[in-house]
């Protein structure tokens, strides 16, 4: 094995390993504070981190004026509006049911490339994905099977969650068409994220010192950091190999939202969860 692909895999473990357990943060986070406020101080620190760097970027890039409208159109399709469904989700949803709907986001790649970019889609592809689907059904309206208080609330909160993956995967090809500047357009979806949420923001009250840790987990190692790692990893090694670790991130969500935030797991989640996992092996067998 190269050394290339070594530190490809190693890159995106750290990636699964930090979004992973994101949704447990997430959710504790939004104890104290609104999905709004959240995003709000999680764009903004981004923002201040990148805005130098994004600076030095655009001057030696030199962006067309043709370019800019794109960069902001996916700018505010890829971070705020899929962000913003995805934390709204989970503050009705619970943890778990998060780390697992967002996983299917490569399975919606696939199937929105052989609709929309006329991407070639194997027949074990298209089983892999019913099943995905199949399960994904499940999990967002496992409520109904488990007899959980705030039934309607969390059945919600994972349709917003779904729909959040939707708006990513939608997102991604629409990056992938446009070959536009892979860093430029991560940082101005933060500063535009900052923008459309402050007039939200300031409705909003001032920053619970419990929300902090949350944040600045959110911006600095699941933004920059694992931002960095996912496109160095998916620049090294295939693109279906590398959508693999994708699936590792519930291994250490779920454990996590069970443990620290007490959440149980019941059977229909279970078994919306193991359909996901089999049609993903299946589609991504070669």
């Amino acid at each position: 094995m190269s050394s290339s692909r070594k530190s490809a895999y190693a890159a995106l473990l750290i990636t699964a390993l930090i979004w992973g357990i994101a949704p447990p943060v997430i959710k504790y986070t939004l104890g104290f504070i609104s999905p709004i406020g959240f995003l709000f101080y999680r764009f903004l620190l981004v923002s201040l981190i990148l805005i130098i760097p994004l600076g030095l970027r655009i001057k030696k890039i030199k962006p067309t004026k043709k370019q800019w409208p794109q960069y902001l159109a996916l700018g505010f399709l890829g971070t705020p509006l899929t962000l913003s469904l995805l934390f709204t989700g989970m503050a009705k949803a619970t943890a778990i049911a998060g780390a697992v709907i967002w996983v299917i986001a490569p399975m919606l790649v696939i199937l929105g490339g052989a609709f929309w970019l006329k991407d070639h889609i194997t027949t074990k592809e298209k089983i892999g994905i019913a099943v995905v689907l199949t399960g994904t059904l499940i999990t967002i309206c496992q409520p109904l099977f488990s007899a959980q208080a705030r039934l309607h609330q969390q059945i919600l909160g994972n349709l917003l969650i779904f729909l959040g993956t939707i708006a990513w995967a939608s997102f991604t090809l629409l990056a992938k068409k446009a070959n536009l500047d892979n860093f430029i357009l991560l940082s101005s979806s933060f500063l535009v994220g900052t923008i459309i949420l402050l007039p939200l923001f300031l409705s909003q009250s001032n920053l619970p010192p419990q929300a902090l840790p949350g944040i600045i987990y959110m911006a600095i190692f699941g933004s920059v950091i694992a931002y960095g790692t996912y496109l160095y990893g998916h620049r090294q090694i295939e693109v279906s190999e590398a959508a693999l670790f994708t699936y590792l991130q519930p291994l250490f969500g779920v454990p996590l939202a069970a443990v620290w935030l007490k959440e149980p797991i019941v059977l229909p989640f279970l078994v919306g969860a193991a359909l996901i996992a089999a049609g993903a092996l299946i589609a991504e067998q070669r």
